[in-house]
């Protein structure tokens, strides 16, 4: 589900696609308040308008400010990009991967249908 957060103090809001934080970020969070740092793992949804540097700054951002593992879903080309650190692998729709933030095998084909 779409989730907002605040990357940094410096940022206004910013809402992504798709977020996951661990539990115990969850608990220190106030629910009136939005979540300190980026999520844990950040998922956004390529879409006709989005450009190759507004993905990248919040891959950049993200990644900067507390979240392991951003992932890039195309849509059109049934195809993920995982980024962690700075190393970023593609997935196709026949591919799985080990997803460390989730402690979970995860399915492409499962990610589009």
């Amino acid at each position: 589900m779409e989730m907002a957060f605040r990357p940094a103090p410096e940022f206004e809001v910013w809402r992504a696609d798709v977020g996951f934080v661990a539990a115990e970020r969850t608990a220190r969070t106030n629910e009136d308040e939005y979540l300190a740092g980026a999520p844990d793992l950040v998922v956004e949804v390529l879409s006709p308008g989005s450009t190759a540097d507004e993905i990248n700054d919040k891959i950049a951002t993200c990644l900067d400010n507390v979240c392991s593992s951003f992932w890039v879903a195309d849509p059109k080309r049934k195809r993920l990009s995982v980024t962690e650190g700075n190393i970023t692998r593609h997935y196709g729709v026949s591919d799985s991967f080990h997803c460390d933030v989730l402690n979970a095998t995860v399915s492409v084909r499962e990610i589009f249908e």
